[in-house]
């Protein structure tokens, strides 16, 4: 944003969106996790426009604008169901209110469900709510399409933690294989499509969906047979995991945008010789999130896995087969653009000078990737316990 006139309208949104996600994320009613999620969304929509002139960041804008307003719209009718059966806002209420629920008022309890899981499914990109998100992330600036995809999409993730982790789980209804059967689509279709895409910004948003297929996991299978939360400590820590990489990769994503005339893969062939440290860790980021070890995703993806296993459902493993496969297929289209990267010839094989505050943060997040991937002991115990208080 240098020397960009929308400066200062993009920072201050960008602190009001920020805002809005850690009021969301902390939030133990509902009608204040209503007020975190608007305030996380409306800015979004500016952010993803901030380029006026541009009319895909237009068409992007509006898109997202048009499906957000629609999720809000289900929340609200949702929250007013939960409170008509329960008469309260409170999470830890309304948890209790649901318990003893009567056969006139059970349809509507799942009724609520159904908006809350179209309501939050629309921002967490899960299938079939995931039409925006290529468009958006394609449209929008490079470092706003980080922020919706590391940002907005794991509040809202954290948001469902707490409505249905909190509160519905003492509803007597089986909304777990629900949340599997959308896992499962959410990976296998986010990984195909991303085979076939031939812009990087288009991968990374089909990638982001196949991810949020695996935290998806986390709301199918949060207990194991124990009752210990090891599927909901591994969702969390895939969403710190996740976080982390796919910034840097849209970071990595701006970089070359900002050097090449265009942002296509086939700006990626030979990119190892001529921006060295962005393909370096495009390369380290691209294993973190296909989940090879040592590296942070790794860990988090065993977690998950884990979890579905010993879930105590029968068909947790069929769940945790359907994600060990995904995480393997989805090293097609890593590798395939590390290879570009590597061993394609480039049309012009002259070195171009990398921008030093991308290629620090990229950095910072590849040192971060070795750190937990490393030493994953102290941030176990964290979403463990995390967990354990949800």
């Amino acid at each position: 944003m240098k020397g960009d006139s929308n400066t200062a309208p993009y920072f201050g949104l960008l602190l009001l969106s920020t805002l809005g996600m850690i009021v969301l994320a902390a939030s133990m009613d509902l009608i204040l996790l209503y007020v975190g999620w608007e305030l996380m969304s409306i800015p979004t929509y500016a952010l993803t426009a901030i380029k006026k002139k541009d009319p895909n960041s237009n068409e992007a804008a509006v898109k997202f604008f048009v499906l957000s307003a629609l999720s809000s719209a289900l929340l609200v009718f949702a929250i007013s169901l939960t409170f008509g059966i329960t008469g309260s806002t409170s999470l830890p209420a309304i948890a209790s209110s649901l318990g003893t629920l009567t056969a006139d008022t059970r349809s509507f309890a799942l009724v609520a469900i159904v908006m809350f899981v179209a309501g939050f499914g629309v921002k967490m990109a899960v299938v079939p709510f995931h039409m925006w998100i290529p468009d958006a992330f394609e449209g929008a600036p490079t470092t706003v399409s980080a922020l919706l995809a590391a940002g907005a999409k794991m509040a809202a993730f954290a948001a469902a933690f707490r409505v249905f982790i909190v509160a519905m789980t003492a509803v007597n209804i089986d909304w777990y294989s629900t949340f599997a059967i959308v896992a499962i689509a959410t990976m296998t279709l986010g990984n195909l499509a991303a085979l076939m895409q031939k812009s990087f910004t288009r991968l990374l948003a089909y990638s982001s969906i196949a991810q949020a297929g695996y935290v998806m996991i986390a709301l199918a299978t949060p207990f194991t047979a124990g009752g210990v939360p090891l599927g909901l400590a591994g969702g969390l820590f895939h969403v710190l995991n996740y976080s982390i990489v796919k910034t840097a990769a849209f970071v990595a994503a701006a970089a070359v945008a900002t050097k090449l005339p265009t942002n296509t893969l086939d700006s990626f062939n030979g990119l190892a010789r001529r921006m060295p440290q962005t393909a370096f860790n495009i390369t380290i980021f691209f294993l973190a999130l296909a989940g090879v070890p040592p590296l942070n995703g790794f860990f988090s993806k065993v977690m998950l896995f884990t979890g579905a296993v010993y879930s105590p459902y029968s068909w947790g493993g069929y769940l945790a087969i359907a994600a060990l496969l995904n995480s393997g297929f989805s090293m097609s289209y890593y590798g395939w653009l590390i290879k570009r990267m590597y061993f394609d010839d480039p049309a012009d094989s002259s070195r171009i000078k990398e921008p030093r505050a991308y290629t620090s943060v990229m950095w910072t997040a590849t040192a971060l990737v070795f750190i937990i991937g490393l030493y994953p002991d102290p941030w176990i115990r964290l979403v463990q316990s995390a967990a354990a208080a949800l």
